[in-house]
Formats: C-alpha cells, structure tokens, sequence
C-alpha cells in the first residue's frame, strides 16, 4: 500500500512540475515581455530611475555595454529574454 502511494505521489509531483514548466513557456512565448516595467523593477534595485532617464538618446550598443556592466555586478539580473526587452526599451527612450 505504501508503495502505491509513493508510485502515485510521485506521477502527481512530475505532472505538476510538467504542468507549470509548460505554463511558463507558454507566458514566455505568447507574451511579450515589458521592458519599461523590468527597467523600472530590476534597475531601480541598485539606483533611482532618474540616472536611467538621464541617458535617453543612447544607441543600442552603448545600452548593451552598460547592462553588461550591470550584470556583471548583480548576478541573475536579466535572462536572455528580459534582457532584449530593457535593450529595446533603453534604446527607445
């Protein structure tokens, strides 16, 4: 009996984990992400969104060498996906 529980137990956790990674891939896939609001969430960690807005005007490669540098201070900051979200953003102020 308690082996059938287990072998259930754990067919029920893998479903679950299957079930959610699905509806996270699906979110990141069907949703665009929002760079404003990840700039105003994750960089407002470290300063004020004044020193961001200061930069306007700034081309793509000069944003991409910045959030590099402020990745490199801040581990996990931006995966692939969030970070060409704030690029774009950043390079449409």
């Amino acid at each position: 009996m308690n082996k059938l529980r287990a072998t259930i137990g754990f067919s029920m956790a893998g479903f679950l984990l299957i079930a959610v990674t699905v509806a996270v891939s699906t979110k990141a896939v069907g949703e665009a992400l929002d760079g404003a609001a990840l700039v105003k969430e994750r960089c407002t960690q470290c300063h004020d969104l004044m020193r961001v807005e200061r930069r306007a005007g700034q081309d793509r490669a000069w944003w991409e060498r910045t959030v590099e540098r402020m990745e490199g201070k801040r581990t996990g900051l931006l995966n692939d996906a969030e970070r060409n979200a704030v690029l774009d953003h950043l390079a449409d102020m």
